[in-house]
């Protein structure tokens, strides 16, 4: 295995984690495992050291279960960066810990270890409570200091501790461990083909569903749950060029992804652990079709392992109802009308007609396990969706600056509609934009220039006047980019139209769809929205400081379910918060004090 984390590619990472895995299955005392995952977290972020924090039963300490270097020590569950992550659930990166006022250097001056970068996160048990968290200290390699990706790992590593102590604390069971190891080896597999770690959970709770309906017994059904989320494991080899290519592939193409089912198996069948045994034939057999048409060994019928073809109609039946880069989501009605189609032919009789007789809690499954964020009226059964497209403040790879897509034509802001949309992008008539800064207007420059010849509808840019004049004078200009407002498409209608915004007025969507611009505060000319689908409202701000106009609305508005609210930056940047009228989550939940409404859910885009 390479020293250096900076190379460590996806089927090394996976290496590295089956390494782990496998040790840790052969332990069964608790310190010895805990140990273990510190190591790994160790190795998964390029850390010198690596300490896991527990918290006590009685809620008042925290104390050092693993912290390699140095004895353990117990503090007050607030003391330190560690204490403020454990006691506000947040997660910290930080490049220089002298320069933040909350590091407690008694351990540095003591020991004569100086620790400069550190990496903190918490973990949660089922009930989303914290238990601790996992520290990391130093970054080695080629960079000395953490980022995005390394959180991403340790993020791994604090889910196999998390479910370690709570089985731990229980029985002292491993096996808990493994399948939430199983879990997120699958979510590797499906980010990077970018879908979603929820997808290998509906998959998982679906195969149970039908495996139990079918006549399994309890613990074959929850075996298949546990070992399903592996059935795309093998995408981790196959080329990003591939795995996220917008359209359709081309014979060699699909000839190379059609391999994942094989190399997936070959990754699993050699382990001798029941589990993983039941996720090696989940990935062999998942695209074997009941009419022998499937890859990659083209079996028929009941040929195809029982766990196969449940995981078969699993898999389809949520990727149909998911977005993914190469395709939207289709429709419910769309979607059962093809497993009444491929009954006998792509999918088991039988396991169709157990589809069908258990639709409602298949679609409870999904409805628990959502990808994009929510929000409804009480009591509706109907669902009012938003689509949150980017909510960064940087563009890297995974990561896109903010936007939310409304609907099919309407979207606020324009930091990252390319990658998200694709070619679907072509539908946007409205882009209502929340301020000119460039994270949140740079993909209007993309959507224009890459789908020109097939775009047959001009777009309104909705803004204020600062900025529309902004926009105008700076970006679409001419000399920065192409001044759209003055070329036309091939049917002779504008490619950019531009709206002054009046605030407080309400504009018409649809039928059914409103939206409301009022003022915030930032550096630039800027405004958030109030966005009302049938009876149901949400709003949504961006880059912003003072936000008692945002309580002013919600106090006002008894429509307004849901709030989003972009964080820009953390605690220890407050000043450079203050002077660039950005919000930190101190600073928010200071401002949240003077709301009076508690009936609708906050969601900080930080």
């Amino acid at each position: 295995m390479k020293s250096e984390i900076d190379s460590l590619d996806a089927t090394e990472l996976l290496e590295t984690i089956f390494i782990y895995l496998a040790e840790i299955s052969s332990r069964r005392d608790y310190n010895d495992v805990i140990e273990l995952l510190a190591r790994m977290a160790k190795i998964l972020t390029g850390a010198d050291r690596c300490s896991v924090w527990i918290v006590s039963d009685d809620k008042k300490t925290i104390r050092t279960k693993v912290s390699q270097g140095i004895d353990a020590i117990e503090l007050p569950i607030e003391s330190g960066i560690v204490g403020e992550s454990i006691s506000r659930g947040t997660r910290y990166i930080i490049d220089d810990v002298y320069k933040d006022e909350r590091f407690n250097r008694y351990i540095d001056d003591k020991t004569g270890y100086t620790t400069k970068s550190m990496m903190v996160i918490p973990m949660y048990d089922y009930q989303e409570n914290v238990i601790g968290a996992f520290q990391v200290i130093n970054r080695l390699g080629s960079r000395n200091i953490f980022d995005a990706r390394d959180m991403e790992r340790l993020t791994l590593a604090t889910t196999y501790a998390a479910e370690t102590i709570i089985s731990a604390k229980l029985t002292s069971e491993i096996e808990a461990t493994q399948r939430e190891v199983v879990l997120t080896m699958g979510a590797i597999g499906e980010s990077r083909s970018k879908e979603t770690g929820n997808h290998v959970k509906r998959v998982a709770a679906y195969s149970k569903c039908l495996a139990l309906a079918y006549g399994l017994s309890e613990f074959e059904a929850e075996l298949l749950k546990q070992a399903s989320p592996m059935h795309d494991i093998g995408k981790v080899a196959i080329p990003d060029n591939i795995l996220n290519k917008n359209g359709r592939f081309n014979d060699t193409e699909r000839k190379i992804m059609d391999t994942h089912a094989q190399l997936g198996y070959d990754i699993l069948k050699n382990s001798k652990r029941e589990l993983l045994q039941a996720a090696s034939v989940v990935a062999y057999e998942h695209h074997e079709k009941y009419d022998g048409s499937g890859y990659p060994r083209g079996l028929r019928g009941e040929d195809i392992h029982i766990y196969g073809r449940i995981t078969a109609i699993a898999d389809v039946f949520d990727a149909l109802g998911s977005d993914r880069v190469y395709k939207k989501a289709w429709d419910d009605k769309r979607i059962l009308a093809l497993f009444e189609e491929e009954r006998g032919k792509h999918f088991d009789p039988k396991l169709v007609d157990i589809f069908f007789e258990n639709l409602e809690e298949i679609f409870a499954i999904r409805d628990m396990f959502q990808d994009e964020y929510k929000y409804s009226k009480s009591q509706s059964k109907k669902s009012r969706n938003i689509k949150v497209l980017g909510a960064y403040g940087t563009r890297a790879k995974g990561f896109g600056t903010s936007s939310f897509s409304l609907n099919k034509t309407d979207v606020i802001d324009a930091g990252n509609l390319l990658e998200m949309l694709g070619e679907e992008s072509i539908h946007i008539k409205n882009i209502w934009l929340t301020h000119q800064h460039l994270d949140h207007i740079v993909d209007i420059a993309y959507i224009i220039d890459n789908y020109f010849d097939i775009r047959e509808e001009t777009i309104n840019i909705y803004g204020t006047k600062g900025t529309i004049e902004a926009i105008q004078k700076y970006f679409l200009n001419d000399e920065i980019w192409p001044d759209f407002s003055k070329i036309k498409l091939s049917n002779e209608k504008v490619v950019v139209k531009y709206v002054e915004i009046e605030l407080d007025r309400e504009y018409t969507i649809s039928e059914n769809e409103s939206i409301k611009a009022f003022k915030t505060d930032h550096t630039a000319s800027s405004c958030g929205y109030v966005y009302t689908r049938d009876e149901s409202s949400v709003l949504i701000t961006a880059d912003t400081y003072n936000i008692d106009r945002v309580i002013e609305e919600i106090e006002k508005n008894r429509k307004i379910q849901s709030v989003v609210i972009e964080c820009s930056f953390p605690n220890r940047l407050e000043k450079l918060a203050i002077e660039s009228k950005h919000l930190t989550p101190k600073i928010l939940f200071e401002n949240l004090d003077k709301l009076k409404r508690k009936d609708f859910q906050l969601i900080s885009i930080i």
